[in-house]
């Protein structure tokens, strides 16, 4: 019933009062068999008033009222019944919920002339039966019919500019440069303005994800949500913001995909190399405070006349090697290491819970990279390294198992004549 109410609270008044009606009826029917009327009477009486509630449910179910003409033979069924039972009591109180249904659904010239008509109706009954009506009951009839009409009227007033102002809602909302939807309690779209439908296309088909892969409905949001960030068909990502009103909940969505690509692209140049993709020496510092708490290991590695190809083929072939190299250091080490570009000809892997053994394995699988020529656009050059290593765990600082790679890996450049690496 509240949604009823909610929804249409005209309607539910007049359901309301038909349900008084029934009640009306079948008190009414009580109240003539204690008062003893006799059977053909009380049947009498349940037919017409059956007929009568037939009317109502009619009127209720189709929303129209009743021809004009039906009211002098509801009026007179109404009559037959008093002269059937002699007494108004078990009548009074349908009379009384026929003018209240009547005040729900009629114009006023209608509600007035059946309230007269019943009036008039009850007068004629007590001077023709005898039965005493006070006064007390045509002041309630009076008074509680328009009270009710005035009731409907304020409440077609209310309903009246609640639609107008949903109409202008509905058209700012619609006017709105960014996408915004408003969802109903039953997840249904009471409006989707077109920027929205511009952006997420048909909400049936949208998969909604959050950040850590949750799936979410869109039409379902809790209201209340701030700075909800949501990934959309996998391609657009938005900031949600929902509030919650008299309407549903309103959803405005702000299309964050490209600030997000900019922020990516901007932290990805603060942490990485621009020429070989490699992580910088920035990154490679974070990642070194990540793994010190265990044990490490830093390798360095340091091209081999890179600046006689320079000065020979230009930097173009410069930029070209160390690209090549950068690629085949990352095949080399494996997906567990950090391979870091320091700059000019300097590399660096970081392999985290290393030991000797496998820092010997990754130095030696290094040492493969330079094991044939780099085919540049200018042609085939060979190419060569130093590599050393050094050992890091707690209680080492970074800077010293760095300078100990550093040694190591200048003892190799200058002290290497065989294949093996120089630690």
């Amino acid at each position: 019933m509240p949604a009823h109410f909610h929804r249409d609270p005209i309607r539910a008044l007049r359901l309301l009062f038909l349900a008084f009606l029934v009640m009306a009826g079948v008190l009414g029917q009580i109240q003539a068999h204690a008062a003893g009327a006799s059977g053909a009477a009380q049947a009498i009486t349940a037919v017409l008033v059956g007929c009568i509630l037939v009317l109502r449910v009619l009127e209720f179910r189709t929303g129209r009222l009743v021809p004009f003409l039906v009211d002098p033979i509801e009026l007179a069924a109404v009559g037959a019944v008093l002269l059937t039972l002699g007494q108004v009591q078990p009548v009074f109180g349908l009379i009384f919920t026929l003018l209240l249904f009547r005040a729900a659904t009629g114009r006023l010239r209608r509600v007035l002339t059946t309230m007269a008509g019943y009036v008039a109706l009850t007068v004629t009954a007590s001077v023709v039966l005898g039965i005493d009506v006070t006064i007390d009951m045509y002041q309630g009839m009076v008074t509680v019919t328009v009270l009710v009409y005035g009731m409907r009227h304020l409440l077609l007033r209310l309903r009246d500019e609640q639609q107008r102002q949903d109409r202008m809602f509905a058209e700012v909302l619609g006017r709105l440069p960014f996408p915004v939807l408003v969802t109903g309690d039953q997840g249904d779209v009471l409006l989707a303005n077109a920027a929205a439908t511009a952006l997420t296309g048909p909400l049936d088909e949208v998969q909604a994800r959050t950040t850590d892969g949750t799936p979410v409905d869109l039409r379902r949001l809790t209201p209340g949500e701030h700075s909800l960030e949501l990934q959309l068909n996998d391609e657009t990502q938005v900031v949600v913001e929902t509030v919650p009103t008299e309407h549903g909940t309103i959803v405005a969505l702000l299309d964050v995909t490209a600030q997000r690509g900019y922020e990516e692209r901007l932290e990805h140049a603060a942490y990485h190399d621009p020429l070989t993709g490699l992580p910088n020496r920035a990154l490679l510092w974070e990642r070194f405070a990540a793994v010190a708490d265990g044990p490490y290991a830093v390798l360095l590695v340091d091209l081999d006349g890179f600046k006689t190809i320079n000065d020979t083929y230009g930097h173009q072939a410069g930029d070209e090697l160390l690209c090549q190299v950068a690629a085949r250091l990352r095949h080399a080490c494996g997906t567990e290491a950090t391979v870091a570009r320091l700059g000019g000809d300097e590399f660096a892997v970081l392999l985290p819970g290393a030991r000797a053994e496998l820092a010997t394995a990754t130095a030696m699988a290094i040492r493969g990279v330079f094991d044939w020529p780099a085919p540049l656009s200018t042609g085939p050059v060979p190419v060569g390294g130093s590599i050393g290593y050094a050992l890091g765990g707690p209680g080492r600082s970074l800077d010293e198992v760095f300078a100990g790679a550093d040694a190591a890996m200048y003892a190799d450049k200058h002290g290497r004549r065989t294949a093996s690496v120089r630690l």
